[in-house]
This record gives structure tokens, C-alpha cells and sequence, in this order.
């Protein structure tokens, strides 16, 4: 008969409470409870109502989506008319689905991304309070940009708009307006995913 020493038998016990926890399973690691299954219809994020006011009455819209990313863009180009003008709002929106693995929750995996987004990218990005679960905000060359974490999503969106002044020059949007309706798009963007 083998006598246990105090050292072995503490590291049987811990090798049993690991074979344990590891049949058990972790359940913040389990893919059935992400709060998404799914991606969202990604387009239907932003209403036509805000769309058409913040983006321009006749936009289009351009989708595609896999099993686990995809994204919308919302364009709205006004080339008919003379005179200063808006020219062109665009709003792009993508998406990406994080589910549970071994080693981390879904959800850790959509702030993984937003800290990898926001560590390559050449802008320097802030918090942004009100927005999802955790957002970051930066002001671009182009326009405003945001990425946005609600539950296992990332949702990356960019907010872009080139106008026509009185002289027929192109120039960017307004930085104050890009900002303000960018912050109006974000939040809409992230209590409809919450909702959905």
C-alpha cells in the first residue's frame, strides 16, 4: 500500500480539482451563453429615419456578410444639383462576432479587437462614454471613427463627408458636424444592437 506524503497528496488533490473544473467547464467560457449568436441584420442598426437626416435622403445602401463578420455602408452622393452642397456622407459599418472559446469568453474577444483596432490604427482614440458597453472614438483626416462593443460584438464604424463650398472647391465636412452626427449614429448603433 503506497503512503501519500503531505507535498503529493496536495498535488493530487490539485491535479483532481483541475480534472474537475476542466470537466465541469468553465461556464463564462461556454458559447452557449454569448449573448449573440448570430450577427444582427447589420443595415437595419440605423433607422431610415436617422439615416436619411444625418446621411442624405437618397442614400444606398451596400451589405455583405459571412458567418461571423460582415458589414453595411450607407452612401449618399449629390451630384445633380450646382451651388454649395453637400456632396457626399458615408457611414460604414462592420461587424464582427466573437464566440467563446477554452481560453477566453466571447465577449473578451470583442475587446481584444477593439484594443488591437485601436492600437494599429495611425489615429489616436479615445473613450466615449454613453455608447455600448465600452467605445473609443477618434477624429480622422476623413471624418470621425469609433469602435463599439456591445456584449461578444465589435462594431467598427466610420463616418465620412466631403461637401461642395460656394466656390465648386470640395472640402471636408465640418469637424464639429462630423463629430456630432458621428456620436448620434454611434449611440443609435449601439442601443439597436443591444436590442436585437
Amino acid at each position: 500500500m503506497r503512503i501519500l506524503t503531505p507535498l503529493r497528496r496536495v498535488v493530487v488533490l490539485a491535479s483532481l480539482g483541475l480534472l474537475a473544473a476542466g470537466c465541469a467547464g468553465n461556464p463564462n467560457l461556454n458559447p452557449a451563453i454569448d449573448r449573440y449568436k448570430a450577427l444582427p441584420r447589420i443595415c437595419d442598426l440605423v433607422s431610415p429615419t436617422t439615416a436619411g437626416r444625418l446621411i442624405g435622403e437618397s442614400y444606398t445602401t451596400d451589405t455583405f456578410s459571412v458567418e461571423t463578420t460582415g458589414y453595411c455602408a450607407w452612401t449618399y452622393r449629390d451630384l445633380g444639383s450646382e451651388g454649395a452642397h453637400p456632396l457626399e456622407r458615408r457611414l460604414s459599418l462592420h461587424v464582427s462576432l466573437h464566440r467563446s472559446s477554452d481560453t477566453r469568453s466571447g465577449s473578451d474577444g470583442a475587446l481584444e479587437e477593439l484594443d488591437r483596432l485601436s492600437e494599429d490604427s495611425p489615429n489616436n482614440f479615445e473613450r466615449v462614454l454613453g455608447v455600448g458597453e465600452y467605445a473609443v472614438r477618434s477624429k480622422t483626416p476623413k471624418g470621425v471613427d469609433y469602435i463599439i462593443v456591445v456584449g461578444n460584438l465589435n462594431l467598427k464604424m466610420e463616418f465620412s463627408g466631403r461637401d461642395v463650398d460656394a466656390a465648386g472647391s470640395m472640402a471636408r465636412i465640418p469637424r464639429d458636424q462630423a463629430v456630432e452626427r458621428a456620436h448620434v449614429l454611434a449611440r443609435e448603433i449601439a442601443a439597436s444592437t443591444a436590442q436585437s
